[in-house]
């Protein structure tokens, strides 16, 4: 019983470095996360572990997902345009 427990805490262990040490390339970006409303311009105020948690505009495409963004150098800075078709990053 206690052998079993041992080798069963050190398989997990050993599983969650793996994971870990593989999650290590991993780059997380806006491209593809979901949005909305669809066909719409918007900012977000950053994505934790990408671009230093600055802000970034996108535009949400027709299927939901984010289609293309734009990083900022700055956070709570990105503002959608008066027209509602674009946006900025004001610093």
């Amino acid at each position: 019983m206690k052998f079993t427990s041992l080798a069963t805490i050190v398989i997990s262990a050993a599983a969650m470095a793996s994971v870990a040490i593989a999650s290590e390339d991993l780059v997380i970006t806006p491209m593809n996360l979901p949005c909305s409303p669809t066909d719409s311009v918007g900012c977000s105020t950053g994505i934790k572990g990408w671009n230093n948690d600055d802000d970034f505009g996108y535009f949400c495409g027709p299927h939901g997902t984010i289609i293309s963004y734009t990083a900022c150098s700055c956070k709570n800075c990105c503002v959608v345009t008066a027209d509602g078709d674009d946006f900025i990053c004001q610093t």
